[in-house]
Formats: C-alpha cells, sequence, structure tokens
C-alpha cells in the first residue's frame, strides 16, 4: 500500500519542481504524456489517489464522530470540488494550453495529475454513493459518465485539456451545493442566506455549464480531431448538465420567483 500511495505523491511532487517554472510546465516533455511506460504509473497513481481520498474520509470520520456519514463524505466532496476547480482553471489560465483551441491534443502532465486525483475521488464517491443509496439515477448516472470518461482519457494520453475544463466547469459549483446542504442541516437555511447561496448556485452552474459549456461543446462536437468516443461522452455529460438546469430552473422558480408573484397578487 506505501508504494501504491507514494505513486500520486511523486506526480504531484513532480507538479509541484515544474510549477517553479512556467516554461517547464509548457515543456516538450510535459506536452507528450500518453500511454506506454506511462500506463502503468498512472494506473498506480489512480489507485493510490483512490486509496488517499479513502483514508481521508475515514480519518475524517473518526475525528469528526458527532457528525453523520453523509456530512463527512460531504465535506470531502467540497474539497475535491475547490481543489479540481482550482487546478482546471490554473491549468486553462496560467499554465495552458487554452482548451478552446488545443482540441484533440496529447494530455500535458498537468492534465494527467489533475485527473489522476479526480479519478481516484470519483471511485471514492461513486462506492459511497452505491453503499449508502443517496443519489438517485441522474446523479449516479453523472458519475458513471466522469468516470469512463475519466478512465478513457488517461488510457489514451489524449484529450486532458477537454476533459479538465468540462471538469472544472463542473465542480467550481459543488462547494456551493455542499454549503447548501450544510446549511440546511445546521437549520441555517433560511431568508436572504438561503437566497444567496441559491442564487450563486444556479447562476453559476447556468453560466458555466450551460453558458461557456455550450460554446465549448459546440467547438468540440465540431472538431474533427475528436473521436466518436468523446464527442458521444461529451454529448451525454452535456444532456446531463441540460437536464439539472432545467431542475434547478424549476426548482428557482417555484421556491422564489412564484412565491413572490404570489405575495404581490394578495
Amino acid at each position: 500500500m506505501g508504494n501504491v500511495c507514494s505513486v500520486p505523491l511523486g506526480l504531484l511532487s513532480r507538479l509541484l519542481k515544474y510549477g517553479a517554472d512556467t516554461n517547464n510546465l509548457l515543456s516538450p516533455h510535459l506536452m507528450s504524456v500518453g500511454r506506454g511506460r506511462h500506463g502503468g504509473d498512472v494506473g498506480l497513481a489512480v489507485a493510490g489517489s483512490f486509496l488517499l481520498w479513502t483514508d481521508l474520509y475515514l480519518l475524517l470520520h473518526l475525528l469528526n464522530r458527532r457528525c453523520s456519514a453523509e456530512w463527512n463524505c460531504r465535506t470531502i466532496t467540497a474539497l475535491h470540488g475547490a481543489l479540481s476547480a482550482s487546478l482546471c482553471l490554473i491549468s486553462a489560465v496560467i499554465v495552458g494550453p487554452w482548451p478552446f483551441s488545443y482540441v484533440g491534443e496529447k494530455s500535458t502532465e498537468f492534465h494527467t495529475v489533475i485527473m489522476v486525483i479526480s479519478l481516484g475521488y470519483f471511485l471514492f464517491d461513486f462506492l459511497w454513493c452505491l453503499y449508502m443509496r443517496t443519489e438517485g439515477p441522474v446523479m449516479l448516472a453523472h458519475h458513471v459518465v466522469s468516470l469512463l470518461g475519466l478512465a478513457y482519457v488517461l488510457y489514451q494520453g489524449r484529450y486532458g485539456s477537454e476533459l479538465t475544463a468540462v471538469m472544472g466547469a463542473s465542480e467550481c459549483t459543488n462547494p456551493l451545493l455542499q454549503l447548501r446542504w450544510f446549511m440546511k442541516e445546521a437549520g441555517h437555511y433560511t431568508g436572504r442566506k438561503a437566497l444567496l447561496v441559491d442564487y450563486l448556485f444556479v447562476s453559476l452552474f447556468l453560466a458555466a455549464r450551460l453558458g461557456a459549456g455550450s460554446v465549448f461543446h459546440y467547438v468540440c462536437q465540431t472538431s474533427p480531431k475528436l473521436n466518436l468516443i468523446i464527442k458521444a461522452g461529451g454529448q451525454a455529460f452535456y444532456i446531463i448538465s441540460v437536464i439539472f438546469g432545467i431542475q434547478l430552473c424549476m426548482f428557482f422558480y417555484r421556491k422564489y420567483l412564484k412565491k413572490k408573484r404570489s405575495k404581490r397578487e394578495n
């Protein structure tokens, strides 16, 4: 187990080493991570990432026994969402390459590290959801698409730019979603505080997934460099995002706009 866990830590240490110089992050070595000699390391890294997320959850569950298992799991979920979204943003905006123009190309080492971290987390969370039976079919489908997409892109050694861009747009709303749940559990999901969190969550979701996400979806679907598997996966993820978006708009309308209109009429 020690050898397995050392692999993702080794990848992260290499990332930090490269991060000291932005030019290193764009070096030919970093721009050509694919199958072959890296495959075994990546597989071990995913296993190590899964074990690290699982161990972190078990440690939190041990130290925070007063809270429920779901509370502790959602804490891990919020942590991953913030970490993943931050790394994806850094990858797209600071480190590069820009995902809207770098389509169908080889994954960089930065992309690989981000995907290893997230695939390990999604494995943990998917198994937790199955065991606890806390999620419905749409969310489970979301997890399955994420798992298959991450695994396929890591295996191919390509399309890391596209996947991390999609994942960044997906995960940036996760901390707000978990905050909303925590507020409900603690009895603070009331009045203006609830309105503020809901407004921020719905607005960010629509802007990231159905705003910028729609433009990026068009870029990917019309690119000749992407194969049918990637396009089908992107289409499935986009459809799920549209379903979530419709559900959120209906929720926001019923909870705030419809009530406000009823009060005015009365």
